[in-house]
């Protein structure tokens, strides 16, 4: 815990970079950032680097032009800059891979020279876009419209763009340890407590809250692209995707195509609506779901018209016995087949904060924090007395838990 001297120096601190730039006597707008002189330094580095793509050159110089606060840009990094490359594996159009960047993001703040410095060697994930050597202008649009969330701190972390020698362009992010939600639950075997359910639905919400009151959706939410992340007192996680699922050129898409993971595609869409905000509550529901069996969503039946039908007639996923009420009924409002009756983000991200204030920090009694703890009671009883504690179901040869063409729509 800081003294009241240490943080009324840190006080101090944060202040004082906050004042005038020393370099131009105009106010920084963030901590550290004289939003003018980056964009001056960054402008002068324009002639030094190039994607070979023109539209994501100028994705990239606006991000940079437009940077509010350090990490809230796009970066050109040379392919030969990452060491250590290596396959892990496939997302629906895109290939990931983990590499070391060896220079790593300039976020370091040195106070003697009053300027950001580089981090040094750190882990980073690059998701190879596949058959981008002609990748399309409405894709890049997309990048540049989604900007401004990819930037967020409730999002998975991007810090820019390189290009491999094949010439497909990546996506350069943060790299998690505990990896996606499916490999998180797998490692854990299946077994959450709900208070941690709760921490990690709550980031979810957050990033969900913050790409929704920017006007956009996401549109493609699954395990897959829940990103989960460790912290000192609590398990969070980080929303990846934003904008970029989909084939990245036009050669074989469709203008009436969708894509998505059926289990977490919402009837609406599969009758042929487009994807929504309320869309996006749909499969938050199915997240609820997954979390709180440890299981991939219709992982025992194949991923197939069929599914659908069920999906559009009202068929949800088993609640197991030991789910509280209040997280149930919750669950139940996010998969209503009516998008009207779904809660909004803000709606989501309000209760899931005022539950962990019920359950971790409010000393006083509440039904939400009896509720809670009968509920881990049983869990752990359950466990208990399980004899499959380590087993992973298996999967049918049918489920597919990475983004597809939905050909099929549901009348």
């Amino acid at each position: 815990m800081e003294t009241g001297d240490s943080s009324c120096q840190l006080r101090n601190t944060f202040t004082k970079e906050l004042n005038d730039c020393p370099e131009c006597n105009k106010p920084r707008i963030s901590f550290g950032w004289c939003k003018e002189c980056e964009a001056n330094s960054m402008k002068e580095n324009f002639s030094y680097w190039t994607s070979g793509n023109e539209e994501i050159d100028k994705l990239i110089r606006h991000s940079q032009l437009n940077a509010a606060q350090v990490c809230d840009y796009l970066e050109w990094i040379p392919f030969e800059k990452f060491e250590m490359v290596k396959y892990i594996g496939r997302g629906g159009f895109s290939s990931i891979y983990s590499a070391l960047w060896m220079e790593g993001p300039r976020w370091i703040w040195d106070d003697d020279a009053q300027e950001w410095t580089r981090a040094g060697p750190i882990n980073v994930v690059l998701k190879r876009l596949d058959n981008s050597q002609n990748i399309s202008s409405s894709y890049i649009n997309r990048i540049k419209t989604y900007h401004k969330c990819l930037q967020s701190v409730s999002l998975a972390g991007t810090f820019g763009i390189t290009k491999d020698p094949t010439s497909n362009y990546m996506i350069v992010m943060k790299y998690y340890e505990n990896g996606n939600l499916y490999q998180y639950l797998d490692h854990c075997n299946g077994i959450l407590s709900w208070r941690d359910m709760i921490d990690i639905l709550w980031g979810i919400a957050g990033g969900l809250e913050r790409i929704h009151s920017e006007g956009k959706i996401h549109g493609n939410i699954h395990g897959g692209n829940l990103l989960v992340e460790d912290e000192k007192v609590s398990t969070d996680a980080r929303i990846s995707d934003v904008g970029l699922h989909g084939p990245c050129n036009d050669k074989n898409k469709s203008s009436y195509q969708k894509y998505g993971v059926l289990p977490y595609v919402a009837p609406e869409v599969l009758r042929g609506e487009n994807h929504s905000t309320a869309s996006d509550i749909y499969s938050f529901g199915i997240v609820m779901n997954t979390l709180a069996t440890g299981k991939r969503p219709w992982y025992n039946r194949a991923h197939d018209i069929n599914l659908a039908k069920d999906i559009c007639d009202g068929k949800r996923l088993e609640i197991p016995e030991d789910t509280p009420k209040f997280y149930s009924e919750l669950m139940q409002q996010c998969w209503d087949n009516d998008p009207e009756n779904r809660p909004t983000a803000s709606d989501l991200n309000e209760k899931l904060g005022e539950w962990v204030i019920l359950i971790c920090d409010d000393p006083n009694p509440s039904e939400i924090a009896d509720e809670n703890s009968i509920a881990e009671e049983k869990r752990w009883e359950i466990v208990s007395q399980s004899s499959q504690k380590n087993s992973h179901p298996e999967i049918h040869p049918e489920a597919y838990y990475t983004s597809i063409p939905l050909h099929y729509q549901i009348v």
